[in-house]
């Protein structure tokens, strides 16, 4: 945590950690392989040349670190950060059980960063801009380590309307009051820019700094074998922030009221194969200008 950081800040940060540091164990490892789908196309997005230094942010399991690393090869090095110690020591696992020598994980907050100025050619961030509750902070210590003319490659959710989910947030709504279906901090800071448009995204980089910036859209077709596969793999990532608040809220019943409504949702959904969820990734990267 960072020093003299504000008490709401500290709050949500805690929250964030507390989640990703139970879904550590599972995180990208259940149901559809999305998370290793898009960080391996966030590096070929980067189009980093061999000997390249890297630097993953929020790695979470390495969806991005592990491809960065195949690419920069064996004269390259990459370094991964993530706030979450469970989650570095199970990459940290993973990294000792390939014997890759390019890689070194720490843990560290993206919002603090404990390398020098300049350090990096290339600063990559899978699908973890949304979670830093300063983003600001965060993107400024991302130039600050990036050499000049050095790149940032960073991937969101882009903006979409799926009519074939539109039940599963009426149903949410069901079980939440409505301050707790979008979960704000009490503070006067003004709510967080979007990021899920290209044009959003090109005014949070330029903001911060970055030119040169560039978007591309992408979207992967998951298909779960089951109910039971979409409901774990809720719990292995960031959805189950969504699950804990409204167990917090309704009690374990509660949970199991919504999980049974739920999957009647779901089963109205299978197809032969499964259920098919569509999942829409915005690609950016920008430069750090050189003067």
């Amino acid at each position: 945590m960072i020093e003299n950081e504000p008490g709401e800040a500290i709050q949500r940060k805690r929250r964030i950690v507390g989640m990703f540091d139970r879904a550590a164990a599972t995180y990208g490892q259940v149901g559809p392989s999305f998370f290793s789908h898009f960080g391996q196309r966030l590096v070929d997005f980067a189009q980093m040349p061999h000997g390249a230094r890297v630097l993953d942010l929020a790695t979470g399991r390495g969806a991005v670190l592990f491809p960065a690393a195949r690419t920069v090869g064996l004269s390259g090095h990459v370094i991964g950060t993530d706030i979450s110690e469970p989650m570095v020591n199970a990459t940290r696992q993973e990294i000792r059980r390939l014997k890759l020598k390019n890689i070194n994980i720490e843990q560290m907050d993206a919002e603090s960063l404990k390398f020098p100025d300049e350090s990096f050619d290339y600063v990559l961030c899978g699908f973890a801009l949304f979670f830093f509750p300063h983003l600001e902070r965060a993107l400024s210590e991302m130039r600050r380590v990036l050499r000049p003319d050095g790149l940032l490659a960073v991937s969101t959710w882009e903006e979409y309307d799926d009519e074939q989910w539109r039940w599963f947030d009426e149903l949410v709504k069901t079980f939440l009051p409505p301050e707790e279906q979008t979960p704000s901090d009490p503070t006067s800071r003004p709510p967080p820019p979007r990021l899920d448009t290209p044009e959003s995204m090109g005014v949070v980089l330029t903001a911060a700094g970055f030119v040169d910036v560039e978007c591309k859209s992408e979207q992967y077709e998951a298909i779960y074998r089951s109910e039971e596969e979409w409901w774990e793999t809720q719990w292995s990532h960031g959805g189950r922030l969504l699950l804990e608040r409204i167990e917090s809220t309704s009690g374990v019943e509660g949970l199991e009221r919504f999980r049974k409504a739920v999957f009647e949702g779901l089963a109205a959904m299978m197809q032969a194969d499964g259920i098919h969820a569509y999942w829409p990734a915005l690609f950016t990267k920008a430069k750090k200008p050189k003067d």
